[in-house]
């Protein structure tokens, strides 16, 4: 346990302490509907329009979903709001309300926690004795964001102000005869990494050309990420308990796991880990100056085995791979997927990369992973065929990912019941790969796999740079047929 500046604090967490109740962010009960393949989950912020028929959405096995009463009608029905409904449809689906965690406070009208900002700068602003709020080193203000200008940093040191976030956000969503919350699983908090949000970034509030720093994680001018980490993991070690015993569950964005591997599995290690956690830069994302440029941008072969081996030690958690980028397009409907971006990508294809890559480190055992793929940003998303186990599904694992050799190149492959898995994360083109086993099998591609008796029984293949097939064993059905 840490210590913490102010007095208050430390009795709010002895008493916090006395209160908690062990649980783990993993039950025995699979969160996967049977018979499921690829587990899947959608996106959706912003306001009611780009839902999908209750139907299509409902396939989906969990929903982040921006918190409000709008959205919570858009599907409403005798059964009830839209969760109630989705629920009806899939009694498997998970839905999680898309708030700011406590380390970002969200001065917009539509964001706002509590009591407001106002109130909450006069009470517990700057110089006050129990300050909820963070401080500039240089300027002594309150923090604005750069990347969006109606957040505020808060003070995580503070427990009293941990506890009134979750409090205020319980009562928002869960209050009332017909809250936005009834049915939906627990919270999606945002910016809940082990590292500060934004970091660098900030600046007067108000004054966009004073960047400033924050008192309470600033040493001799220096960003001291240490002392923000603690805050954030007591946050943990007492709200999962929390909400659990009220009946919900926590997911967090975390962090990019392709370079933060080791705080993944360090968050897979709390004492009280939440239900999942976001990726949301899994394999693909559309980041840094190839991404404003309208690219997908792949991460390193390293990074890409990172994620991988960081998904396949998860006990715990499970990790929400979200993938996503751009093309370029005038269509707004799933008309988009067949479009390309700046470079040529198109959008079924790196799907393809996605989820052959995904299958590389999902545990079909204790179900670790779901995974998303939109190039509708998070405003629509839409049900693929590939996602659908009458149309794919290679039975169980019957191995660990491998690298293949072949020549100067290599692909890395996993061998299923019904066939392999099959991706190329790295740079250059792999040719003439051997099947394994000196075996013969059907490629299969988006183009390809609902017709995959059509397609010849081969020996070896070619695959290029950050592309994905699988390979269908012969006598093998693609789709789940023959796994009953």
């Amino acid at each position: 346990m840490r210590c913490f500046t102010f007095v208050t604090n430390t009795i709010v967490w002895v008493g916090l302490t006395l209160l908690l109740v062990v649980t783990s962010g993993f039950s025995r009960e699979s969160p996967i509907a049977p018979g499921k393949f690829i587990p899947t989950f959608a996106v959706k912020y912003g306001n009611t329009q780009g839902w999908p028929p209750a139907v299509e959405a409902a396939r989906f096995d969990l929903i982040d979903v921006s918190a409000s009463m709008a959205h919570a009608r858009v599907h409403a029905s005798p059964d009830g709001n839209t969760w109630q409904r989705l629920k009806h449809l899939n009694p498997h689906i998970r839905i999680f309300l898309y708030k700011n965690g406590p380390a970002i406070y969200n001065v917009a009208s539509w964001g706002q926690v509590g009591k407001g900002w106002k109130w909450l700068t006069e009470n517990h602003g700057v110089g006050s004795a129990d300050r909820w709020t963070a401080v500039g080193i240089e300027y002594t203000g309150y923090l604005q964001g750069r990347p969006y200008p109606n957040e505020r940093l808060m003070n995580m040191a503070n427990l009293n102000w941990q506890r009134y976030w979750a409090e205020q956000t319980s009562i928002k969503l869960w209050s009332g005869s017909q809250s936005m919350g009834e049915g939906a699983d627990g919270i999606f908090a945002d910016n809940c990494g082990y590292r500060i949000p934004w970091q660098g970034q900030w600046h007067l509030d108000g004054h966009p050309d004073k960047l400033d720093m924050p008192s309470d994680y600033t040493r001799e001018g220096k960003h001291q990420p240490d002392l923000y980490k603690p805050h954030i993991k007591q946050l943990y070690i007492w709200v999962v308990p929390w909400l659990h015993d009220r009946g919900h569950d926590l997911v967090l964005n975390f962090g990019i796991m392709a370079r933060q591997s080791d705080d993944w599995l360090e968050l897979d290690r709390e004492p009280h880990p939440p239900f999942a956690a976001m990726n949301e830069g899994a394999f693909v994302h559309p980041w840094g100056t190839l991404g404003k440029k309208g690219n997908f941008v792949f991460w390193s072969e390293q990074e890409w085995l990172n994620e991988i081996e960081t998904m396949r030690k998860l006990e715990h958690i499970r990790a929400l791979m979200n993938v996503h980028g751009p093309v370029i397009s005038e269509f707004q409907d799933k008309r988009r997927m067949d479009a390309s971006d700046a470079s040529g990508n198109r959008a079924w294809d790196v799907l393809w990369f996605a989820i052959t890559s995904f299958l590389q480190g999902y545990d079909d055992v204790r179900p670790n992973a779901y995974m998303n793929f939109t190039v509708w940003g998070y405003s629509q998303f839409y049900w693929f065929d590939e996602f659908d186990p009458k149309y794919l599904h290679l039975g169980r694992a019957r191995s660990e990912f491998q690298r293949v050799d072949a020549g100067k190149n290599h692909v890395y492959l996993r061998e299923f019941d019904d066939g392999w898995a099959v991706v190329n994360p790295t740079r250059t083109d792999a040719m003439s790969v051997a099947v394994p086993g000196r075996a013969k099998a059907r490629v299969l591609t988006h183009d390809t796999f609902q017709h995959s008796n059509k397609q010849t029984l081969v020996q070896y293949f070619d695959l290029p740079s950050h592309r994905g097939i699988i390979l269908l064993k012969p006598k093998r059905q693609i789709g789940n047929e023959d796994n009953r």
